[in-house]
């Protein structure tokens, strides 16, 4: 039967399933295209699951059907097989052990969002409390070696404020490296930080091309047994970033919150942080290559894990949500609507020689994002 004997509920039935394979095809090919321009190549990403849903959905209409269509979405569906397998984990859920094995490192990665100090003092003097002490409570619970801390926060005058540094440290980190946003605008410092338990003998930061305004890619090279590891920590470009001007506020500046002067709607905000992160991610990848030792990465990428960011930076090293970790993930506390169960934004990236020992995502509600947390063994 030909196609314009074919009928029409049929007809729109193949446009449809069409489409979807159009913009499938699009995410399959996002790791091989440079997204920061081809940016319309990304933006379907977002809602990946549904894209294969629904491809699945056309298999088994067509199989009632009896069609030979179903050939278009089976080998659609195939042919994206490597997005599959980075946004989803097919493993059972299980405990986190809170006991270690031997040659383990435990490494524990939070966006904290300022420790809730921003409102510390306002929620203290409304009746209401501080999710600060929570929060360390959470970080003091885990045992973790290695923490890797974005958006962290140290406060210049701590009569009010106290110092997160002297708090995490007195659970058992005596080694850190501070690298704050550079801020004229005040003395408080927020920025990244990483914490260790085990010694640290060499450190670096380097900036992501936001002038100097955002957070840097920076590392630790730790000292465990005799063997040394280096440890990366960032937090690339978020999607609500507005473009620079000195008039703004710092926040405004640095997160991107709403302003006047913000992009006007979703998709250009979309098409800019697609531009930055991927230039960005490049660049973290490529310091990662370089490290003469085996390589972790940790951060708040704010990218989803089909997208040129996770795969830039990825490169061959492991994730352990994929190896360890289940369904897809969810690591932002945020509604996005349908999007929402994708966005697995927080990341810790391995070396391979590391082996996964387990993998878990704690969710606590006391930051807009949730820690993630891993043990490798070597």
């Amino acid at each position: 039967m030909s196609y314009y004997r074919t009928p029409v509920y049929k007809r729109i039935l193949i446009f449809i399933n069409i489409c979807f394979v159009i913009l499938y095809l699009f995410v399959c090919l996002v790791p091989f295209v440079n997204t920061g321009v081809n940016w319309f190549i990304a933006v379907p990403g977002i809602v990946f699951p549904l894209l294969l849903f629904v491809l699945i959905a056309f298999i088994i209409l067509w199989l009632t059907l009896k069609s030979k269509f179903v050939w278009i979405s089976v080998i659609t569906v195939v042919f994206g097989f490597q997005q599959i397998a980075a946004v989803f984990s097919f493993h059972l859920p299980s405990e986190f052990s809170a006991e270690k094995q031997p040659n383990t490192l435990r490494v524990f990665q939070w966006n904290v969002m300022g420790f809730d100090q921003a409102n510390e003092k306002y929620n203290i003097e409304n009746g209401g409390h501080s999710l600060r002490p929570f929060m360390m409570d959470v970080i003091s619970e885990q045992n973790a070696d290695v923490l890797c801390l974005e958006e962290f926060f140290e406060a210049s005058d701590t009569a009010f404020s106290k110092s997160n540094i002297t708090t995490i440290t007195k659970m058992g980190f005596p080694f850190h490296y501070f690298v704050p946003i550079e801020n004229e605008h005040s003395k408080d410092r927020s920025g990244i930080i990483i914490f260790s338990k085990n010694p640290i003998i060499d450190t670096a930061k380097f900036d992501l091309n936001l002038n100097k305004k955002g957070e840097h890619l920076i590392y630790a090279d730790i000292k465990v047994n005799n063997k040394i590891f280096r440890i990366f920590a960032t937090h690339l470009i978020p999607i609500k970033f507005g473009q620079w001007d000195e008039q703004r506020s710092v926040r405004e500046q640095i997160y991107g919150e709403e302003s006047l002067d913000s992009y006007k709607n979703i998709f250009s905000k979309l098409i800019r942080g697609y531009s930055f992160r991927y230039y960005q991610a490049l660049l973290v990848g490529g310091k990662i290559e370089e490290s003469p030792y085996p390589a972790i990465i940790c951060g708040d990428f704010n990218d989803i894990p089909n997208s040129s960011t996770y795969f830039n930076v990825k490169g061959n090293l492991q994730d352990p949500f994929l190896k360890k970790g289940f369904w897809t993930g969810r690591t932002t506390r945020k509604s996005f609507g349908i999007i929402s169960p994708v966005l697995r934004i927080d990341y810790i990236l391995g070396s391979r020689v590391f082996n996964v020992g387990q993998f878990q995502i704690l969710h606590v509600p006391y930051s807009d994002h949730y820690p993630v947390e891993t043990d490798l063994k070597w």
